[in-house]
C-alpha cells in the first residue's frame, strides 16, 4: 500500500512547490524519471482523493513540459526502435502522460470525490489520454487499450453524474479549446479515427490539431442513426472502430463524422494537412462514400474471399507447402523418367485443398465467402457486394477470381444496400510470405510478411501486444525487429520492420 510518507513531499501545494523547484537544478531526463516514479505512485494512492487532486492538477504543467521535451529529444533521432537510448526516452514520454491520466482516474474511482471533482479529475484524465495518444501516434506505438477502456469508464461516469456537457475551463493552455468533458472526449475520437499511425510523425502533429479545433463537427450518442460511421464501445472494444452491419452492444456510442468529413472534401475547414492527406482523412470520415457511389453499371465479376487471419495464414501455409514439393520434384538430379517415378507428389487432400496464387475460383475452399466484384472509378480500393458476408472491417482476406493471381486485402468498410452488403477492399501490395514464430506462446502463431525483399519490408501479426524495438523470430528465418505500428484493428496488427543483421 501507498501512503504520503512514501512519496518526497507532503500533500500541499507548498511542499510540492518544493519539490518541484529541486527538479529544476536536474537533467530533464533525470527530473522525468523522478517525476515518473512519483506518478506511478499516486497512480494507487490509497489516502483521501479530494487531497491528492489539486496535486495531480499542479504536477499537470510540470508533466506536460517534460513529456514534450523528450519527445522532441527522441524523435530527432533517426531509428529509434534500434537506439537503446532514444527507445528509453521515448517510452518515459509516453509514461509521463499515461500515468498522470492514470492517477486522475484512480481518483474517481475512488468514488470519494464529490460532483465538481468528479468533473475536474474526469476532464484533466481524459485530457491526458488524447495528448498520450499523441505521443503514442508519433513513436508509432501500439495505442494503449487501458487508457481506452478507463476513458470508457469515466464517460460512463460522467455520462450518469450527467456532467458530459456541463461546461468547465483549466488554467493549463492546452486544454483551452475544449470546455466539457464531451468536447475532450469527441477530440480523442476523432484523432482515433483519424489513423494517425499511417501518416509521417508531420501529419500526425497536423491530425491533433485538426482533432482539438473541430471535435465540434463529431456527433456522439448513445441513440443510432444511418450517418453513424463509427462505434465505440465502451464495455470491450477499447477504441473506436467502423460501424458494422450486426446489432451492436448495448451502451454503445454512436459515432458521425459524415459533418467534419464533408467540410474537409469541401475546403471549408482551414487546416495545416496537405491537400493529399486531407483528402484522405475525408474519405475516411466519409466511410467512403464516394467510392461506393463510383460503382458503374456493368455485369458483376464473379470472385471469392476467404476471411480471417487464421484462415489467409493456413492457405498460404499449405500453398507454400505445395510450392516446396513441387520445388524438390523438378530439381531432382536424375533422369526425366526417374524423377517421373521418384519425385515428391502432393496427397490427393491436398491437391484439392491447396492451389497456386493462380489457380482459378473453381478450387478454392469452399468456407470463404462467394460475392461479385464491381467496377469503381478508385485505383487504390475494390468493391464488392454479398448477400451474407462474414467478413469484419479492419480484418484481412484472401480475394481470388478465375484465372487471376490470389490478393491479400483488408476490409476497410461495409455498407448495407437494399439487400445486399457492399464491401471495400484495399490490396495489399507487395510480395506475401508466411512463417511459423520462433517460440511463439501459440504454437500456431504465424507472421504474414510484405515485402521481405524490398527496403521496407512489413509483417502483419493476429492482434496482440506488441512495442517499438521488439523483436519478432521467424522460424527457419530472420529476425526481425518492430520499428512502427502504421495499423491496429481489434483483429491484426501492421509493423513496418527491418531485418535485426
Amino acid at each position: 500500500m501507498t501512503d504520503n510518507a512514501s512519496l518526497p513531499f507532503e500533500l500541499s501545494t507548498q511542499s510540492l512547490a518544493g519539490w518541484i523547484s529541486s527538479l529544476s537544478a536536474l537533467p530533464a531526463a533525470n527530473a522525468a524519471n523522478l517525476l515518473n516514479q512519483v506518478l506511478k505512485q499516486l497512480t494507487r494512492y490509497h489516502g483521501t482523493a479530494a487531497n491528492v487532486l489539486p496535486i495531480l492538477i499542479n504536477l499537470t504543467p510540470l508533466t506536460l513540459h517534460l513529456s514534450n521535451g523528450l519527445t522532441n529529444v527522441a524523435r530527432a533521432e533517426a531509428d529509434i526502435a534500434t537506439n537503446t537510448k532514444a527507445l528509453k526516452i521515448a517510452k518515459l514520454a509516453i509514461q509521463l502522460l499515461r500515468h498522470l491520466s492514470l492517477a486522475f482516474c484512480h481518483t474517481v474511482e475512488t468514488k470519494q470525490l464529490d460532483t465538481l471533482q468528479n468533473q475536474q479529475a474526469i476532464f484533466y484524465a481524459l485530457q491526458l489520454v488524447g495528448y498520450c495518444l499523441r505521443s503514442t501516434a508519433l513513436f508509432y506505438e501500439m495505442p494503449s487499450a487501458t487508457l481506452w477502456k478507463k476513458s470508457g469508464l469515466l464517460y460512463s461516469i460522467a455520462e450518469e453524474l450527467q456532467l458530459l456537457k456541463k461546461p468547465i475551463s483549466s488554467k493549463q493552455q492546452e486544454f483551452k479549446l475544449q470546455n466539457s468533458i464531451e468536447a475532450v472526449v469527441k477530440r480523442n475520437l476523432l484523432f482515433a479515427l483519424c489513423a494517425p499511425n499511417r501518416y509521417p510523425s508531420l501529419e500526425i502533429t497536423q491530425l491533433f490539431q485538426l482533432a482539438n479545433r473541430h471535435q465540434d463537427r463529431l456527433v456522439i450518442g448513445k441513440s443510432p442513426s444511418s450517418d453513424s460511421g463509427f462505434f465505440w464501445n465502451l464495455g470491450s472494444e477499447p477504441n473506436p472502430v467502423p460501424r458494422t452491419n450486426a446489432n451492436l452492444p448495448r451502451g454503445s456510442v454512436y459515432i458521425s463524422s459524415l459533418s467534419l468529413g464533408q467540410a474537409l472534401q469541401l475546403g471549408e475547414l482551414e487546416t495545416e494537412l496537405n491537400s493529399n492527406v486531407q483528402s484522405k482523412v475525408a474519405l475516411q470520415l466519409n466511410g467512403y462514400s464516394n467510392i461506393f457511389a463510383s460503382v458503374v453499371i456493368g455485369p458483376p465479376m464473379p470472385a471469392h474471399l476467404l476471411e480471417g487471419f487464421v484462415a489467409v495464414s493456413a492457405h498460404l501455409q499449405g500453398e507454400e507447402k505445395l510450392s516446396k514439393i513441387m520445388n524438390l520434384s523438378s530439381q531432382s538430379s536424375r533422369g526425366r523418367s526417374l524423377a517421373r517415378d521418384m519425385s515428391l507428389v502432393p496427397l490427393e487432400h491436398e491437391k484439392s485443398f491447396y492451389k497456386p496464387l493462380n489457380a482459378s475460383i473453381v478450387s478454392f475452399p469452399e468456407h470463404g465467402t462467394s460475392l461479385s466484384l464491381l467496377r469503381n472509378v478508385s485505383k487504390q480500393f475494390l468493391v464488392a457486394e454479398s448477400p451474407t458476408p462474414n467478413c469484419s472491417t479492419g480484418d484481412i482476406g484472401l480475394l481470388c477470381r478465375e484465372q487471376q493471381a490470389a490478393r491479400l486485402v483488408i476490409v476497410r468498410q461495409q455498407t448495407r444496400h437494399e439487400d445486399v452488403t457492399l464491401i471495400l477492399l484495399e490490396p495489399v501490395l507487395g510480395n506475401v510470405a508466411i512463417f511459423d514464430i520462433e517460440n511463439a506462446s501459440n504454437s500456431g502463431q504465424k507472421a504474414i510478411v510484405i515485402g521481405m525483399e524490398t527496403d521496407h519490408p512489413e509483417i502483419l501479426l493476429a492482434n496482440g501486444k506488441y512495442v517499438v524495438g521488439g523483436k519478432i523470430s521467424l522460424l527457419y528465418g530472420n529476425t526481425l525487429y518492430l520499428k512502427a505500428c502504421v495499423e491496429n484493428t481489434p483483429w491484426l496488427v501492421r509493423f513496418r520492420v527491418g531485418v535485426d543483421l
